[in-house]
């Protein structure tokens, strides 16, 4: 039998914005990964009129995207 092998480093764990270990891992449309609490908040702060985007890729969004529990490791994006 083939045996997978997958490479995992510590920084895929990590929120980009509070640059901690996932805590609650939620993806957005464009697939990056966030905690739950501070993608909310960061989108919390976003006038109602304007998009909301991603703060790695700046990808928008209107309206406000549901956010997807995310339960696999993230990819690498760029």
């Amino acid at each position: 039998m083939a045996q997978a092998n997958i490479s995992v480093t510590e920084s895929q764990f990590r929120c980009p914005i509070c640059l901690e270990v996932l805590n609650d891992p939620v993806s957005i449309p464009c697939g990056h990964t966030y905690c739950m609490r501070c993608i909310n908040k960061y989108w919390d702060q976003v006038d109602a009129t304007s998009q909301f985007s991603c703060p790695q890729c700046r990808d928008a969004f209107s309206p406000r995207p549901v956010l997807r529990r995310n339960t696999v490791p993230p990819e690498q994006h760029c």
